[in-house]
């Protein structure tokens, strides 16, 4: 009988001792809400509030108005009694107000991270390590906190326990009641948004493999001429995972009859008197030429890898053709290390009217980035032209479009 000691995975972006750090917060894109902007949610959440509390203030104020007139006599009468009645139903019904607030304000916290006025101000609160909800529980603690404050100290403790997140040692605003609720307050407007589970595993993925920038340089097996951005590397693989075609077998050393074939390129020679037969040597077939009404383009990977496409290219961990694809459509395998390609991830399409990418319903999506460094993910099935300086990012791969000829 054998035992498996099974231990708890650590959590991404947490030091050993299990503390979030705040820099990979920073790396995945999390933004933390300014002060000013909290301090307006709190007085918008206050503000609610105070709105709420009307009907039971003014309730409660009438009751003791009543009461302490309906005391000085000796005998109530039956008016004095009768005159409580709307005071009681009126404090009744704003202190029935102002519990269903409460309770509506924490489940919203502890399982959506907003309240009234963070949602307004575009704030959230996540679980400052796993970025996922706070937890009801947690956030009834930081209120139960809150509340005691206010109890010992009227006013003054609560807007101390606020204003703690100014001497924040992490920078991140993070006040006492957030550290009693293991969260932390981010602007999910102008930042990554948390509960956007699919942008966070992008961002995830993103930030965790290795950048395609400090990918080891391969080997350049280039003439003399000197090596460019355009130089085409044969013998190498391509750190994108592209399958290249098998290399053309050499040339042999000496054909039939003593003759050597010219190098690559050169002009074949005349055939003189002193050239071996015609029937010794086996003419090479002609290269086909290209065809001028057929466009092509250049699909250049961050790692310098160059694959030539026209016509529909389909690109993915292993890409397959489906029933409406063409059957010269050309099936190009890659290989990504954030794992983030899908089996027939994406199409790219090239004829007279341009270069347009489709997304194949591919499981992280396909991503279409403008000369400015802006992302904007396409709508799978639709073709979206790819505009001149963009590029195209699929899982942890990026490539750009160049070198159309028509």
């Amino acid at each position: 009988m054998s035992i498996t000691m099974q231990t708890a995975e650590p959590i991404p972006g947490t030091g050993p001792d299990g503390r979030p750090d705040p820099a990979y917060a920073a790396a995945l894109g999390i933004v933390p809400a300014p002060t000013g902007r909290r301090a307006a949610a709190f007085a918008l959440d206050a503000a609610v509030w105070v709105v709420v509390a009307v009907p039971a203030v003014i309730g409660w104020a009438q009751l003791v108005v009543a009461v302490t007139a309906a005391g000085a006599a000796a005998i109530p009468a039956t008016a004095d009694v009768a005159a409580l009645v709307g005071p009681l139903v009126l404090g009744g019904v704003g202190q029935l107000l102002l519990t269903v607030l409460g309770i509506v304000q924490l489940a919203l916290h502890g399982r959506k991270g907003v309240t009234i006025g963070k949602a307004s101000l575009g704030l959230r609160s996540v679980n400052a390590a796993t970025f996922e909800r706070p937890g009801f529980w947690r956030v009834v603690l930081r209120a139960l906190v809150l509340w005691l404050s206010q109890a010992v100290l009227p006013f003054v403790g609560p807007a101390v326990c606020f204003a703690s997140g100014l001497w924040d040692p992490e920078a991140r605003g993070r006040s006492w009641l957030d550290r009693i609720g293991r969260c932390v307050v981010v602007d999910a407007r102008n930042g990554l948004d948390p509960f956007d589970a699919k942008a966070l595993r992008h961002a995830r993925r993103q930030v965790e493999s290795e950048p395609l920038a400090q990918r080891a340089v391969l080997p350049s097996l280039a003439s003399e001429r000197g090596v460019d951005e355009r130089t085409f590397i044969p013998a190498a693989r391509s750190s994108s995972g592209v399958v290249a075609a098998p290399a053309a077998p050499a040339a042999a050393e000496a054909a039939p009859g003593g003759w050597t074939p010219p190098p690559l390129g050169a002009p074949a020679p005349s055939p003189g008197p002193t050239s071996a037969p015609a029937s010794a040597v086996a003419p090479a077939p002609a290269a086909a030429p290209a065809s001028a009404s057929a466009p092509a383009v250049t699909l250049v990977f961050a790692d310098g890898a160059r694959i030539a496409a026209s016509g529909t290219t389909l690109l993915g961990r292993g890409p397959a053709r489906s029933d409406a694809d063409p059957a010269d459509a050309v099936l190009v395998p890659l290989t990504d290390p954030s794992m983030g390609l899908s089996k027939t991830h994406a199409a790219v399409e090239v004829d007279a009217r341009g270069v347009r990418v489709i997304d194949r319903w591919s499981s992280n999506g396909t991503v279409l980035v403008d000369a400015d460094g802006l992302g904007r993910e396409l709508e799978p099935g639709v073709p979206h032209v790819v505009p001149a300086g963009s590029a195209v990012r699929l899982g942890g791969l990026e490539f750009r479009v160049e070198a159309v000829r028509a």
